[in-house]
């Protein structure tokens, strides 16, 4: 894992794969972590191995906030200019059309095609009588759109009690639950709760291992969300659209025995074998 700091402000980028181009997000706060950026390279990183795409991860972060924001992004995007190999995309407190390219689909709607997919697989192929609650709905717009789209596909929608603490979304009684607000939003406290079909990832790295572990264990699919979350990642980068890769990669994993999100680490991993000597130390989940 290879780690740049700007010069001309306060933003670092994190590149996962040693002399391969790279994509990944760019966060900007008031102290984006180096460690949260690695794991999010990561996830990256095997995002573009399971679709099999010669690409490595990347992620960066630009630690700003307020009036500063503005002059930071544009020193940051001034700075990685000649990095050519580097290709971003907007995350958290970054606005969404700051790395979009005006001849290209717009990043929310790859990303929101491929949740959308990912669902429609997680409740086996038809959303007939579907029930699912999307976590992040009030605070993230992401988390809003799938709201609305699933809705529009005839999901039944369930809404928690706003009385009730956020976490509250975990025991929901639906199909489907829809996770991404952050990293490790769905722990193993709310694990305990959840007695949902599948975990369905909107964001990356919704699940902490232990949870995915104890969700596993109790008979809840977990949804690799570098497949399923992934769509504006890989989307240019593919020979298929979305809406035929991600099933068929998705039915491809879940014939492995401890599930599809192991079948899809391995697919990622045997892929990487193919074109370089790397070989990543830790999976793509949340700590």
């Amino acid at each position: 894992m290879a780690l740049r700091k700007l010069t001309t402000t306060d933003a670092f980028v994190v590149t996962d794969v040693p002399d391969a181009p790279a994509s990944g997000l760019v966060r900007m706060g008031k102290k984006i972590l180096q460690s949260s950026a690695m794991d999010l390279a990561r996830s990256a990183t095997y995002s573009f191995a399971a679709f099999g795409v010669e690409r490595g991860g990347a992620s960066a972060g630009i630690n700003a906030v307020g009036d500063a924001a503005i002059a930071a992004l544009e020193a940051f995007l001034e700075e990685t200019a000649d990095l050519v190999d580097l290709d971003f995309h907007s995350g958290k407190g970054v606005p969404e059309t700051a790395f979009d390219s005006s001849t290209t689909t717009p990043d929310a709607e790859l990303n929101l095609t491929s949740v959308v997919e990912t669902a429609r697989w997680a409740a086996g192929g038809s959303f007939d009588n579907v029930t699912a609650a999307v976590e992040g709905v009030g605070s993230s717009p992401m988390a809003q759109r799938l709201a609305d789209e699933l809705a529009r596909l005839g999901v039944e929608l369930v809404h928690p009690d706003p009385a009730h603490e956020p976490w509250a979304i975990w025991g929901s009684e639906v199909d489907l639950i829809l996770a991404g607000s952050k990293p490790g939003v769905l722990n193993h406290q709310g694990a305990g709760t959840v007695s949902a079909k599948a975990i369905v990832p909107w964001g990356p790295l919704p699940v902490t291992t232990k949870a995915y572990v104890m969700l596993e264990r109790a008979g809840t699919t977990v949804v690799p969300d570098f497949v399923g979350a992934a769509g504006a990642l890989v989307a240019r980068h593919l020979e298929v659209n979305l809406t035929e890769a991600i099933p068929q990669i998705l039915d491809a994993c879940s014939a492995h025995p401890e599930g599809v999100l192991m079948g899809a680490c391995v697919r990622a991993e045997e892929f990487l074998t193919t074109w370089t000597d790397f070989s990543p130390f830790g999976r793509p989940l949340a700590a």
